[in-house]
C-alpha cells in the first residue's frame, strides 16, 4: 500500500469509489475524482489500518452548502473552483487513492477540520 498519507493531502480515486448524496442527482464521470484526507497522524501512518478519512471535492454548484468550502485554481491541486463537500464525508480504503495532487495548506486543513466539528455539532 503506497503512502504516505497526510492529514490535508489531495488524491485522486475512481469517481464510482466515492458517495455523493443525493445519488439521483449525481453525475458518476469518468474521470477521477479529487478527495482531501481529514484523518491524520498514527493511522494515516500505520499500513495495518487501511482506512482513512476523506470529504470529496466538487466542481458543481448544485448540491453545496454552507458547509463546503471552497478551494480556488490551484490549491491543493486543484484545475479549477471547485469545493470540499463536508456533509459528504466518508471512509475509504486508503488501497483506492491514487496520484497526489497536492496538498492543503496549514489554514485551509485547519478551516477544513473546524467546518467538519461544526458540521458533527462539536462546536457552538
Amino acid at each position: 500500500m503506497p503512502g504516505p498519507y497526510v492529514a490535508g493531502g489531495v488524491y485522486l480515486v475512481n469517481d464510482k469509489v466515492v458517495r455523493l448524496l443525493p445519488e439521483d442527482k449525481r453525475v458518476v464521470h469518468d474521470e477521477r475524482r479529487m478527495v482531501v484526507v481529514v484523518t491524520g497522524g498514527g493511522p494515516n501512518r500505520d499500513p495495518d489500518w487501511p482506512v482513512v478519512l476523506i470529504c470529496p471535492i466538487s466542481g458543481s454548484t448544485r448540491q453545496r452548502t454552507a458547509f463546503d468550502i471552497q478551494l480556488a485554481r490551484g490549491q491543493g491541486g486543484a484545475t479549477k473552483k471547485c469545493w470540499i463537500r463536508i456533509p459528504a464525508v466518508q471512509p475509504l480504503m486508503k488501497s483506492v487513492l491514487e496520484d497526489r495532487t497536492g496538498a492543503l495548506d496549514e489554514n485551509l486543513l485547519t478551516q477544513v477540520q473546524a467546518r467538519l466539528a461544526q458540521y458533527l455539532g462539536l462546536l457552538d
